[in-house]
Order: C-alpha cells, then sequence, then structure tokens
C-alpha cells in the first residue's frame, strides 16, 4: 500500500465521526429525545429559525453576539432535555474555540415557542441573554453553575 493511498484511508477514517454526529434540523416538532440529546451546537445552529431566535436574544439584550459564536461556536457537548412543567426545553451549549474557560455559552431554547434564553460568559463576564424569567434562570442557573 502505498502513502497516497494510507492518506486517503485515514482522511476518510477521520471524517466519519463528524458525519456520523451531524443531524439535519428542520422540523422540531419530529425530533425525539434521543435525536436532540445526540445532537450538539452546530447541528441546532444550522437551523435558521434556532440561529434567528439567537441572533435576536442577543439584540434584545444589547449585547452584539460574537463572532466565533455567529460563525457556528466551537466546541459543545451533546444536547439536553430539560423538562419543565409542560415545557421540554434544549440546552446546547458552546465555547470559543482555544478559550472555552473565559468564552462560554449556554441556551435554552423551547422548540414550541422559539423562546431563547442564555447565560454567557464573555471574557470572563456573566451576562444573562434574551429576557429569561425566574423559571428559565432557574434551570439555566442548575445547569451551568453560572449566576
Amino acid at each position: 500500500m502505498n502513502l497516497k493511498k494510507i492518506s486517503i484511508a485515514c482522511m476518510t477514517v477521520l471524517a466519519l465521526p463528524m458525519s456520523a454526529h451531524a443531524l439535519q434540523i428542520n422540523d422540531f416538532a419530529t425530533l425525539t429525545k434521543k435525536q436532540i440529546e445526540s445532537s450538539y451546537f452546530f447541528d441546532w445552529n444550522r437551523n435558521s429559525t434556532f440561529r434567528g431566535a439567537l441572533f435576536k436574544s442577543f439584540k434584545s439584550s444589547g449585547i452584539a453576539m460574537p463572532t466565533w459564536l455567529r460563525k457556528g461556536g466551537g466546541t459543545s457537548a451533546p444536547a439536553k432535555v430539560i423538562d419543565s412543567g409542560a415545557t421540554h426545553f434544549v440546552l446546547l451549549d458552546t465555547c470559543k474555540p482555544h478559550d472555552c474557560d473565559a468564552n462560554k455559552v449556554y441556551v435554552l431554547f423551547d422548540p414550541v415557542s422559539k423562546a431563547t434564553a442564555a447565560v454567557v460568559k464573555l471574557d470572563k463576564k456573566v451576562t444573562w441573554i434574551g429576557k429569561p424569567n425566574a423559571t428559565v434562570k432557574q434551570i439555566l442557573s442548575t445547569a451551568t453553575g453560572l449566576k
């Protein structure tokens, strides 16, 4: 086997996990809990409704969305479904590449109402994004440890 064939085989194997994790999110109503909990911030950020709701939350807070977040974010953990009464929120997170300690975003999204709120740490300063009510703030604080 020559070096070119080995390189192609390695690139193919390395590309598999990324494509295996990618989830196309089109219709929130058809997503199962298992699908949601195997999705990541970048999956949701490709959805124009989610992305628009997140942008609107930043704008209503008078805070410019960081460039790294507009471009898709960085490292993230799998999404979580958080039930609060009849509402089933999706908790997503992402952080600035190579600077997660100082720049992290946690988003709580309601797929039914499209309401979005977030608690963010930007340049080590914690800020609330959107207009989270007391329940949403409590959920985000408990889930993230940020207050």
